[in-house]
């Protein structure tokens, strides 16, 4: 397959060391400065977020790779699809820029998306609904951050579990658009998730070309019409149903295979309209600055 379309890069890339000498880190400088206050400002937009009595959804994407506008696309499309099941849904958007892109979300480092998670545990209750969504390159086990073309050490299975770990029985979507995200799911297994990844274990996905609007996964996944009607289950059939048709048409090989987990405490949500996720229907917050 051609590196425009395809996740696949070189595994031992996601290990390499950090240029010596490089001017620009996630880590120091006016961007950590900037990045730091964006993201207290979402923590603290979080905290003053009116709560509901019949549950909200809690929203954290995380763009982790400078080498493709599709990830941060991503994101959005997330966002967006979020907003049609609970306009007052909590949000949090995180971003390693490709160049020439704003940098007006944190940077997605390993050390934000912590304490995002941390944030979104202790926000959580157990009638709310948990979505995170981690877009980026991937390899078998490891879900690649980049920042300015600078690659650091990977998110890894063990380690995100720990983080996710305090949500506890919270009802958890877990989405993960990356080459072999399959991968992280013997790891991730719990009763209250459902995990759902846009390529088996050893495959790579598509759609994360530099200009691309979203990745493959995303775009069959959250852009459907009429999606409130749907169920996640048959959200992420039609998905492979389409992600297949365009593997072929494109002359893509070996297909992607995307891959779904549902927990036995989640399926029944997992079998749920999306527009029936809470009753009654969430109303739109009168505005939201970070949007």
């Amino acid at each position: 397959m051609g590196l425009r379309l395809g996740c696949r890069w070189l595994f031992t890339v996601l290990f390499s060391v950090c240029l010596v000498g490089c001017a620009t880190t996630p880590y120091s400088g006016a961007g950590k400065e900037k990045s730091d206050a964006l993201l207290r400002a979402q923590l603290l937009q979080a905290d003053q977020t009116k709560r509901v009595l019949a549950g909200q959804v809690i929203f954290a994407g995380f763009a982790m790779h400078s080498q493709s506008k599709a990830f941060r696309a991503d994101v959005l499309s997330a966002e967006a699809w979020v907003r049609t099941i609970d306009p007052a849904a909590i949000v949090f958007k995180l971003n390693n820029p490709v160049p020439g892109q704003a940098a007006d979300w944190p940077y997605a480092t390993a050390e934000n998306v912590s304490t995002v998670l941390k944030k979104v545990a202790d926000l959580a209750r157990p009638q709310d609904k948990v979505v995170v969504l981690f877009t980026t390159h991937g390899a078998p086990d490891a879900l690649g951050i980049n920042f300015a073309d600078t690659p650091y050490h990977p998110i890894k299975s063990r380690w995100l579990n720990e983080q996710l770990a305090g949500l506890g029985s919270t009802p958890t979507l877990l989405l993960l658009s990356a080459c072999y995200s399959g991968s992280f799911l013997p790891t991730m297994r719990e009763p209250s998730r459902i995990i759902l990844t846009a390529a088996a274990f050893n495959r790579s996905s598509f759609g994360c070309d530099f200009h691309s609007s979203n990745t493959f996964f995303i775009d069959a996944l959250l852009n459907q019409t009429q999606n409130g009607e749907k169920s996640l289950i048959q959200l992420m059939d039609a998905a492979k149903v389409d992600i297949d048709k365009r593997e072929q048409s494109m002359g893509l090989a070996p297909p992607s295979l995307p891959q779904s987990f549902y927990g036995v405490l989640a399926r029944t949500w997992a079998e749920q309209p999306l527009r029936s996720w809470f009753d009654p229907p969430r109303q739109a917050p009168a505005e939201n600055p970070l949007r």
